[in-house]
C-alpha cells in the first residue's frame, strides 16, 4: 500500500506484481471455484512443489518493511499476513483483523483478531504481536540511517508516534496510541481523523510474533538470524533456506488461519528475463511474478500449456527528474521533456499496445478518485512544442546541443538504467533518441542494480539526473509517500506548497470520509501534477500473468492487486 511508502518496480517489465497490503493477495476470504482457463486435469492436495519465477533479485530481509524494494515485499507476502486485505474490486475486506469498528470522532479503531489465526508454531496472533509490530516501525532503530524507515508512515497518526521516535517512549502502549483490551481485541488511537488510515496504513500493519522477539532489542533486528529466516510467521508458507536472494524455498504453514495451502512447497527464483519464457514453457517454472517482457508474452500465447490473464492495472511508470536541479526546476523543461517523448512508438514497438498512456498520478483502476484523460494535459507527442519550450527557458541550440545558460555549456544530462533488463535498456534508448532529437544530450550511465540505483536515489548520489521506474500504489491512492515535499519517496525533490496542500486535501476535509467527497479532492491533485509534472507519466501496465496450465487459481485472485502471493486454496495437476 502507498501512503508515505513507495513500492518501487524496476520499469518497463510488464508482469503482474502485487506488493500491496504488506503482502496480501487480492482475494476474499471465502473460498471459490477454480479459474476455468486452467483446464480440468486432475488436482494434487497437499502435495507437489510450485516453481516460481522472480526477474529481478530481492534482499533476504523477511521481516515487512525492512527493505523498501517490491520485489523483496514480493517474497516476504508468502510468510506474513497483514490486519486487513481488498478484494478484486479494491474493496477492503477482513483478514487478519476479522471486524473493526471507528469511534464518533474517527479518532479510534477498534479491532477484532480472527479467533483462530496462529503463528506456524501453533501460538494464538495476539493484540500484543500487532503492537510489536507499530512499536518498530516508529522506533529510533526503524527510522535510522541503516533502515531509513521507509514505511514509518503506517504508524506516523497514532498517538505517540513521535515520542517514540525521538526517543522519548519505548511503545504506543505509553503513549495512550495503543490500548490492549484483551489478547484478540486491541484499539488504535490517533492524532487526527484521516480518511486514508484504514486503508492506507492500519491494514498494512503485519504482526511480528512477539513470544519470539520479545527479547531482542530493535537495533538488533536488521542482523539477527529471524529476519535473514524466520521459523515463526503468519502468512501461508515458512521459509525453509535462503540463498543470497537467488533461490528462497517454502513449505507449507500447517497452522495457517484460512487452511493448510494445498501446495506443499513454494521455490522462488531469480532468473533472467531472457530465459524466463524458455524455463516456463520448458516446465521449468510455474508461475512469474515478473520480469517475462512483452514481446515474450505475445510468443508465448501460442503455448498450450502457458495461460495467460489480462488485468488491470494500479502501477504507472514514470521517468525520474531530479528537479532540484536547476534545469528541472523550470516547469517548461519538464514539460518539454514530455512532448518530446513518442509514448505512442514505444506502446506500439515494445510493449506492443500492452500498455496504456497515462498522465495522472492516480491510475483508472480508482474509478472513484481518477481524473478522465480529457480534462488533462496529454502531452502527445510534439518535437516542435517540445522546442518551444525549451527555447523559451532559455536553453537554446549551439549547433547540436542546447546550453545550459547557467553555465554557458552544453547540458548533458544523465540517465540511470537498471542491468538485467533487456527491456529497460530498449526504452531508454528510445527515449535518449527522442530527447537528442530536440537537442538534448542525453548519455546513458552504466547499468546498475535496481537496489543500487534506490539506494542511490536515496542518498542523492551525483551523476542522475533522469531514471526509469514503476510505482505501485495500494487500495487507496493516498499520495502521501510520494508526492509531498518532505516525503520519502519524493526522489525528484519536488517542493511546492501547494501541492502539499491539494495532498491534505486529499484525505484531511471532513467530506473526505466519503469516497465521493474524497473524488472530489483527487481531480484537484491530479489535474495540478498533471500540469506541474514533478516527473513524466508514461504509461499505465496492464497486468498480465503467466502460468503454466498445471496451476490452478481461483478467480477472485485476479484484480488490480495481482493474483500474488500463492493462496492456501492454489492447487497443481499431477
Amino acid at each position: 500500500m502507498k501512503k508515505k511508502k513507495v513500492v518501487l518496480t524496476s520499469f518497463a517489465v510488464v508482469a503482474t506484481t502485487s506488493l500491496l497490503l504488506a503482502g496480501c493477495a487480492n482475494n476474499s476470504v471465502e473460498p471459490t471455484d477454480q479459474n476455468s482457463s486452467t483446464g480440468a486435469a486432475s488436482v494434487t492436495s497437499n502435495g507437489d512443489t510450485l516453481v516460481v519465477a522472480q526477474g529481478t533479485p530481492w534482499n533476504d530481509e523477511f521481516i515487512p518493511y525492512m527493505d523498501a524494494s517490491g520485489y523483496t515485499a514480493a517474497m516476504t507476502q508468502l510468510s506474513f499476513d497483514p490486519l486487513l486485505n481488498v478484494n478484486n474490486k479494491l474493496q477492503v475486506i477482513p483478514w487478519l483483523v476479522s471486524k473493526y469498528q471507528y469511534s464518533k470522532d474517527h479518532k479510534t479503531i477498534t479491532c477484532w483478531l480472527q479467533p483462530n489465526a496462529k503463528w506456524s508454531d501453533g501460538q494464538p496472533i495476539t493484540s500484543r504481536d500487532v503492537l510489536l509490530d507499530m512499536d518498530f516501525l516508529a522506533s529510533p532503530a526503524y527510522n535510522g540511517s541503516q533502515i531509513q524507515g521507509q514505511s514509518e508512515y503506517l504508524v506516523a497518526n497514532v498517538v505517540g508516534a513521535s515520542k517514540i521516535l525521538k526517543g522519548q517512549a519505548k511503545s504506543f502502549a505509553d503513549t495512550g496510541g495503543f490500548t490492549i483490551v484483551n489478547d484478540k481485541e486491541f484499539q488504535v488511537h490517533v492524532s487526527q481523523a484521516d480518511a486514508a488510515f484504514l486503508t492506507a496504513d492500519l491494514a498494512s500493519i503485519t504482526p511480528l510474533p512477539y513470544h519470539v522477539l520479545k527479547n531482542i532489542p530493535f537495533s538488533k533486528w536488521l542482523d539477527m538470524s529471524y529476519d535473514k529466516l524466520p521459523t515463526v510467521v503468519s502468512g501461508a508458507y515458512i521459509p525453509v533456506s535462503a540463498n543470497s536472494q537467488s533461490v528462497d524455498t517454502f513449505k507449507a504453514n500447517p497452522y495457517y488461519w484460512r487452511g493448510k495451502p494445498k501446495i506443499a512447497k513454494v521455490i522462488l527464483k531469480a532468473t533472467s528475463p531472457d530465459v524466463e519464457p524458455a524455463l516456463m514453457a520448458d516446465g521449468q517454472i510455474d508461475f512469474a511474478i515478473n520480469g517475462i517482457t512483452s514481446n515474450d508474452k505475445i510468443k508465448m500465447k501460442s503455448d498450450p500449456n502457458i495461460v495467460e490473464t489480462t488485468m488491470p492495472s494500479t502501477e504507472y511508470a514514470f521517468l525520474g527528474l531530479d528537479d532540484k536541479k536547476s534545469y528541472f526546476s523550470d516547469v517548461r523543461v519538464r514539460q518539454a521533456i514530455a512532448y518530446a517523448i513518442n509514448r505512442n512508438a514505444i506502446i506500439k514497438g515494445i510493449f506492443h499496445n500492452m500498455v496504456v498512456p497515462t498522465n495522472s498520478p492516480t491510475p483508472d483502476s480508482y474509478s472513484w478518485a481518477s481524473t478522465p484523460e480529457s480534462e488533462l494535459n496529454q502531452y502527445k507527442y510534439n518535437p516542435s512544442k517540445a522546442e518551444q519550450l525549451l527555447n523559451a527557458a532559455g536553453y537554446v541550440k549551439k549547433g547540436q546541443w542546447r546550453i545550459d545558460p547557467k553555465t554557458g555549456k552544453t547540458l548533458v544530462l544523465h540517465m540511470a538504467v537498471v542491468s538485467g533488463n533487456p527491456t529497460e535498456s530498449t526504452e531508454a534508448t528510445a527515449i535518449r533518441q527522442d530527447l537528442r532529437a530536440v537537442g538534448l544530450d542525453v548519455e546513458l550511465n552504466n547499468p546498475i542494480d535496481f537496489d543500487t540505483l534506490i539506494s542511490q536515489l536515496q542518498n542523492d548520489a551525483p551523476g542522475i539526473d533522469m531514471w526509469l521506474m514503476g510505482n505501485e500504489l495500494g487500495p487507496d491512492p493516498d499520495p502521501r509517500g510520494t508526492w509531498g515535499t518532505h516525503d520519502a519517496g519524493n526522489f525528484w525533490h519536488y517542493s511546492n506548497p501547494e501541492i502539499d496542500k491539494l495532498i491534505k486535501n486529499t484525505w484531511a476535509l471532513p467530506s473526505d470520509f466519503t469516497q465521493a467527497g474524497r473524488g472530489k479532492q483527487f481531480q484537484a491533485f491530479n489535474k495540478f501534477v498533471n500540469q506541474q509534472l514533478p516527473i513524466v507519466f508514461l504509461f499505465d501496465y496492464l497486468d498480465v500473468q503467466v502460468y503454466n496450465k498445471r496451476v490452478h487459481i481461483p478467480s477472485k485472485y485476479f484484480g488490480p492487486m495481482g493474483a500474488w502471493p500463492v493462496g492456501p486454496d492454489w492447487t497443481l495437476s499431477n
